[in-house]
């Protein structure tokens, strides 16, 4: 079996905007009513409640766009999110990779997945929606990928040459010495959207690599993740159009996702763009799952967005041996923990031999709560495969309840424990759906949910880009599920060592 080690360095902070944007930063402008037009803009349309600017500072944007002003109720940053992953050092062994996979089957630390597939190894009619880097074109997805959408409004970013398009192929998110954050080291592609959309529903059974959570399930790719990470406008509108609502440059998505998975986020209370558009999704019936984050901090003191958002499954990381990953984020906010690795072994899924660009495809060890997160969506999608009439809340509650022995516990900022696949579906066959969701607490009410963003640029932009800290303007925002708020955001990935195998062999079959 030839081994290829591939170190990929994500030491981005807070990155902003590239060349386009310069040393300026966005904002979203938030208006009471629909019909508010911005005294800067010769291009606004009065079918939205929102807009999108630039500024050099917190004090510019607010100078530009008082408060009460023109009905403007909040001015928060429109943040650069990132996938989160961690470093590690980890082997692989030489058996089929299905018996690599000790994040399904193993006795302490696995999810139970063998006596779950007795049952059942999924519906087609189940669809999961995977907001991330893209997708790429991998054997072991072969057939389980619906049109998705590329939700990158910056072509820099976007790192293929345009903007908004249906086209959600993972175009790589390398950093080079030429780039806005170059910060001395050059960085490989992760190509991580296609490494979490694996864990959810890669083909199983089939002579092939890996297997994954949901066998039948249709994965649909929503990128919204490029170089340095993402905006946090352009990810909310990926969840939006994910759940089927309308979002600007793109035709309606024909295949509303029952799952979304977001394995992506940074320090920062729960945002009114982010919560709004999650509360979007929950009324459509989205099951919104969100990995934690790998800071290894408590969330009540250091909320992260959208990991501390109401009406989210929150998800930190364990291991092997059913311990909290030293990486993994934990607090009240975490709702369940599921596989995400460590030193003594990480998740195994699919990934590219790509330096930059796609290259052949491969299988990759990876660890963290972006790792996580796709297990407990890949749960849920088995659950509403059995009984598509639960509502949101119900699917949430199941998995709490049904949970297995964790070593770290509720008290201790984990959750209701580890998921356990068998237990919650077996619970879901014997629970009535209840419908729509209630509660949503609608933070958006004077918003269509369009998404329809306004964009307008108030003078001549420099040159270079912005890599640290940025402050988060907000009021009253979505507020997290608990702990405090914090007013400044950073984030660092710190280093991913990844292991990929070349070599393909046979998985358990079941």
């Amino acid at each position: 079996m030839v081994r290829r080690i591939l170190l990929v360095t994500l030491m981005v902070a807070w990155a902003h905007n590239s060349m386009a944007l310069g040393q300026r930063k966005r904002f979203i402008i938030h208006y009471k009513k629909q019909g508010s037009l911005s005294l800067h803009s010769k291009q606004a349309r009065s079918t939205t409640g929102q807009e999108i600017v630039s500024a050099n500072s917190e004090e510019e944007a607010i100078a530009q766009f008082p408060l009460g002003a023109h009905n403007i109720t909040e001015v928060e940053e429109d943040l650069l999110l990132q996938h989160f992953a961690e470093p590690g050092d980890f082997g692989g062994r030489e058996d089929d990779l299905y018996y690599q996979q000790w994040h399904y089957f193993d006795s302490l630390g696995g999810i139970e997945l063998p006596s779950v597939w007795d049952l059942t190894v999924g519906s087609s009619d189940t669809v999961v929606a995977v907001v991330d880097t893209g997708i790429l074109n991998h054997p072991d997805l072969a057939g389980r990928i619906l049109p998705g959408a590329d939700l990158i409004s910056d072509p820099d970013i976007a790192n293929d040459g345009d903007g908004r398009d249906h086209d959600p192929v993972d175009s790589g998110d390398w950093i080079s010495s030429s780039d806005y954050c170059f910060n001395g080291r050059e960085e490989a592609s992760s190509w991580h959207g296609t490494h979490v959309a694996g864990t959810i529903a890669a083909n199983s059974a089939n002579e092939l690599g890996v297997s994954s959570v949901n066998w039948k399930a249709k994965i649909l790719p929503i990128r919204v993740l490029g170089k340095g990470g993402g905006f946090m406008s352009d990810i909310a509108d990926g969840i939006r159009w994910a759940a089927g609502g309308s979002v600007s440059g793109l035709k309606d998505n024909p295949h509303p996702a029952h799952v979304i998975n977001l394995s992506l986020g940074g320090r920062g209370r729960c945002s009114q763009t982010i919560q709004a558009a999650i509360n979007f999704a929950r009324s459509k019936g989205s099951v919104v799952v969100v990995a934690a984050g790998n800071s290894g901090v408590n969330m009540d003191f250091t909320p992260f967005v959208p990991a501390s958002c109401n009406g989210v499954l929150t998800v930190g990381a364990g291991n092997l041996y059913a311990e909290k990953s030293y990486y993994s984020n934990y607090g009240e906010d975490i709702d369940i923990m599921a596989p995400g690795g460590d030193s003594n072994g990480g998740i195994l899924s699919l990934g590219n031999n790509g330096f930059t660009v796609e290259d052949a495809f491969s299988f990759k060890t990876m660890m963290g709560t972006s790792m996580a997160a796709p297990h407990v969506a890949g749960v849920a999608s088995l659950i509403l495969g059995e009984n598509p009439e639960l509502n949101p809340d119900q699917v949430e509650e199941i998995i709490k309840v049904t949970s297995k022995y964790f070593s770290c516990t509720h008290t201790q900022g984990c959750g209701s424990g580890l998921i356990d696949a068998f237990a919650a579906v077996q619970e879901a066959l014997i629970t009535d759906g209840e419908g729509a969701v209630s509660g949503t607490d609608n933070l958006d009410s004077d918003n269509s949910g369009s998404g329809d963003y306004r964009r307008v640029t108030y003078q001549e932009e420099s040159s270079g880009g912005i890599c640290g800290s940025v402050a988060f303007i907000d009021g009253n925002g979505g507020g997290p599920k608990g702990g405090l708020g914090a007013q400044l955001l950073s984030l660092a990935l710190g280093l991913l060592l990844a292991l990929s195998w070349t070599r393909t062999s046979r998985p358990r079959e079941a």
